[in-house]
């Protein structure tokens, strides 16, 4: 299949993983038939109960969601130097990881350690990654996009995200809940930032021969989706292939004692991947829901 004059959608769900509530949500919407991608946290918890869980599904394509912050890294510290801490754990935030980097206190060769380490994690058990995204997008970060570059080719995977929102996210303020606008506000913030480092990767990316996808959804709305918003942005799709990023999970126990602002708000992004309304705009527009695979897109 090309994608060429097509309009062509693939929703990818990140931090498969991270708890098993959120491994139970992403298995239940890759069931439904419209999740088909998801990224696996190799540092996640519940990483043994997602490949338990994923192993037997051939709807689910599984790439690495690389995390160089706030979790327990795959190597043994001790081969980290400064990028682990004397608790043993990543940087706090990816300004700490960005600002440690610029400073020279972490060399690349730990970056290389720990997330091919990563990867090679998620291929040990068994699973063939056909896609790289990260952890709060720090493979946006130059020193850190040199190395899973190198380390996507060296382990032939063939996509890496290029998480850049649309410039007219803005607009869609008007279709916030009132509740989530300052939310939504921060995101649009946090997208524009990270929006910086466009130029710099696709030129990166261009002389690498990877792939990512032509349009990118998610950063500027990450726990802030409705209903609505859905549909204006599936009506207003662009031709070529575009990537959806969600977070859906289930909001248990376990998921409330983890450092993450996402909790409710994952059970609305799985709400929302299982919604009839979702499955007839797609058919109605003639969006083709894809995954990774290479003979997919």
């Amino acid at each position: 299949m090309t994608s060429a004059g097509k309009r062509v959608l693939i929703i990818n769900a990140d931090d498969l993983g991270y708890s098993r509530g959120i491994n139970q949500a992403i298995q239940e919407c890759s069931t439904a038939g419209m999740l088909r991608s998801a990224t696996l946290m190799a540092n996640g918890r519940a990483f043994d109960d997602a490949v338990a869980t994923v192993r037997n599904n051939d709807n689910l394509c599984i790439g690495v969601h690389l995390a160089l912050t706030e979790l327990p890294p795959v190597s043994p510290p001790g081969k980290l130097g400064r990028l682990a801490d004397e608790s043993g754990f990543l940087p706090d935030n990816p300004r700490e990881l960005m600002t440690n980097l610029l400073a020279g206190r972490i060399s690349k060769e730990s970056i290389w350690q720990e997330l091919n380490s990563q990867i090679g994690k998620v291929l040990d058990y068994g699973l063939k990654p056909t896609h790289l995204d990260s952890h709060k997008h720090v493979h946006v970060i130059p020193q850190v996009l040199d190395t899973v570059i190198e380390l996507a080719r060296k382990f032939t995977i063939p996509w890496i995200r290029a998480p850049f929102d649309g410039a007219s996210f803005f607009c869609l303020g008007r279709l916030m809940d009132r509740g989530h606008k300052p939310s939504f506000c921060a995101q649009f913030l946090k997208a524009k930032m990270i929006g910086a480092f466009r130029p710099t990767f696709h030129k990166h990316l261009r002389n690498s021969g990877l792939r990512s996808p032509d349009h990118f959804l998610g950063i500027s709305l990450t726990g802030n989706w409705n209903e609505a918003l859905v549909m204006q942005l599936l009506e207003e799709l662009p031709t070529g292939v575009t990537e959806w990023m969600v977070h859906p999970g289930n909001c248990d126990e376990e998921l409330e004692g983890l450092r993450t602002r996402l909790l409710q708000q994952r059970e609305n992004e799985r709400d929302l991947l299982l919604s009839n309304h979702l499955q007839r705009k797609l058919e109605q527009r003639g969006i083709i829901v894809s995954s990774f695979r290479q003979e997919d897109v």
